[in-house]
């Protein structure tokens, strides 16, 4: 069930989720308690919509005071807001009125446009889908610009139909909200393996004039070509931009490509930053090689790269999308590449799949942790046990691994149930009952001088003194760095008695040997720390 909270064409669009045979609700104004009722998978909600801004433009055309219809709107907005906190919520994205009359007036006066940009700051933090720049994608006309201002409802009739697909604008909309539902339900989609050559750059980064092609990137020990405004235009800037947007909403990115991984690191580079203006915003847009949390340069099958990126990161491959130019390649991959899947389609449509598409738009998860640095550090730490024991105790010696462990809080819940959600290899028994009384669980976060990982495991008890431990479940993203084993060593510590379950669930055989792991203590190259001046006592320590 999607439940759709306000008006201005929110009729339509439940009519093709309909057609589309996905149950839906339009709500105008609902209580809490009553969307509760409903149990909605998915909550769409139209914070302002025509009949708050109708009479703030009516206003404005006029001249008088908007201040007392701005207040007014803003408080329908939080009652909005209020009510669908909570849930599983996407916000409409506030549509500003266009230019009107094609574009010949001198655009909305100053005083409506400051009064819906404060309509709009408040919603800036909040999962939003931009409803007005997804018509404009798909070449669909707004109303206010054929006529004079308006809210930005699309014309119902041809014009009103995207120039792309055909569908209407209710029906563009209406994909999006699926594809935000399909993610949801559907396992998650975690990595974007992106293609260098003819992907995120025009031609081939060892051709001899790429740099004249793509002045946006500088070669490491060569001046910039041109000017910073010409080379940003001449970049593929709506991909980078689709990227980054989906990259913010947790999406890993990695490099995948047939060149030599020196040679990429040295000329896949932003030319250097320049003070405002354009400089700054190509570095703010474009991609380079440091943007990526994993890179694959080599020259045998792309499906191989997948595997080694996937090992390395520890993900499955049916949780990664390849994006790459070449027909041969995409085939390739969705053959050996043990469940990956190839994206097709041209540039604008994968600039609108990355922004809009199935796995891509999702809700962000409750913790908002950016998990970037942390895989980087995984994948330095998987390649340095790559090459051996040695290299990898080394590795480790010099991360500057810092353990910390407390009991939990109610604050910490949301994360912990994210954890247990997303976690499955580094887990003792795979027991998801997390106790509703906190008092024997404890959380577990971990830092390095790469990357603040958060909370990565949390492990409990329930049943008083002398009861095993129930669970322990940690991030796959510290594997490498084997912390579980010292995690345990200290939990044992605390309780002395407690035995400590494995149980195989046909996921969890990285755990298999935790036991005997934390019985060499706590590993050396860990600093373990204890919050709040040590382990909360129990009934086995205290005896």
């Amino acid at each position: 069930m999607i439940a759709l909270v306000g008006g201005c064409g929110l009729e339509a669009v439940a009519e093709a989720l309909r057609a589309a045979g996905q149950p839906c609700a339009v709500l105008p104004d609902p209580s809490a308690a009553a969307l509760a009722a409903l149990d909605p998978a998915l909550v769409y909600v139209d914070p302002v919509d025509g009949a708050q801004l109708g009479p703030l433009m009516a206003a404005a055309l006029a001249g008088r005071p908007l201040d007392a219809l701005r207040a007014a709107a803003a408080a329908h907005r939080d009652r909005r807001l209020a009510a669908t906190a909570g849930l599983p919520r996407l916000v409409r994205g506030l549509r500003r009125p266009p230019m009107g009359a094609f574009g010949l007036l001198e655009g909305p006066p100053p005083a409506l446009t400051a009064a819906i940009e404060a309509l709009a700051a408040p919603l800036a933090g909040l999962r939003t889908l931009d409803v007005q720049g997804l018509w404009a994608r798909h070449g669909i006309i707004e109303d206010g610009v054929l006529y004079t201002i308006g809210h930005g409802e699309p014309d119902r009739g041809a014009l009103g139909t995207s120039r792309r697909t055909g569908q209407s604008a209710a029906e563009v909309e209406a994909g999006a909200l699926a594809a935000v539902l399909a993610g949801l339900r559907g396992p998650p989609l975690k990595l974007l393996a992106v293609d260098l050559d003819n992907t995120l750059v025009y031609g081939e980064i060892a051709d001899p004039g790429f740099s004249t092609r793509n002045p946006a990137w500088c070669p490491e020990g060569e001046a910039p070509v041109g000017a910073a405004e010409a080379a940003l235009w001449m970049a593929p800037r709506g991909l980078h931009e689709a990227l980054r947007a989906a990259a913010a909403r947790g999406l890993l990115l990695a490099l995948v490509t047939r060149n030599d991984p020196a040679l990429v690191r040295r000329r896949f580079r932003r030319r250097p930053p320049e003070a405002g203006g354009v400089g700054a915003w190509l570095e703010a847009l474009l991609l380079d090689h440091t943007d990526f949390v994993a890179i694959e340069a080599s020259f045998g099958p792309k499906s191989a790269a997948i595997h080694r990126l996937c090992a390395g990161l520890g993900l499955h491959p049916s949780a990664v999308a390849l994006l790459d130019d070449s027909p041969a390649e995409r085939a390739e991959v969705e053959a050996n590449g043990g469940g990956c899947a190839a994206w097709d389609g041209s540039a604008d449509e994968l600039r609108e799949r990355l922004l809009t598409g199935l796995g891509t738009n999702g809700l962000p998860a409750p913790s908002g942790i950016d998990r970037a640095p942390s895989y980087r550090s995984r994948a330095l730490s998987a390649a340095a046990a790559a090459a051996g024991e040695g290299a990898h105790r080394a590795f480790l010696m010099g991360l500057e691994l810092r353990l910390e462990l407390r009991r939990a809080t109610a604050g910490d819940r949301p994360r912990v149930l994210e954890l247990l959600a997303r976690s499955h290899q580094l887990r003792l028994t795979g027991d998801d009952a997390l106790p509703a009384d906190l008092g024997e669980v404890y959380v577990m976060f971990a830092r390095d001088r790469l990357a603040d990982h958060g909370l990565v495991g949390v492990a409990w008890r329930a049943g008083g003194p002398g009861a095993p431990w129930a669970e322990l479940a940690m991030s796959c993203r510290v594997l490498p760095q084997r912390l579980a084993g010292s995690a345990l060593a200290a939990l044992r510590a605390v309780a002395p008695g407690a035995a400590v379950p494995y149980r195989s669930n046909g996921r969890n055989g990285a755990a298999a040997g935790l036991l005997e792991e934390s019985a060499a203590g706590v590993a050396p190259w860990v600093q373990l720390v204890w919050a709040e001046g040590g382990p909360a006592p129990s009934a086995e320590a205290a005896e």
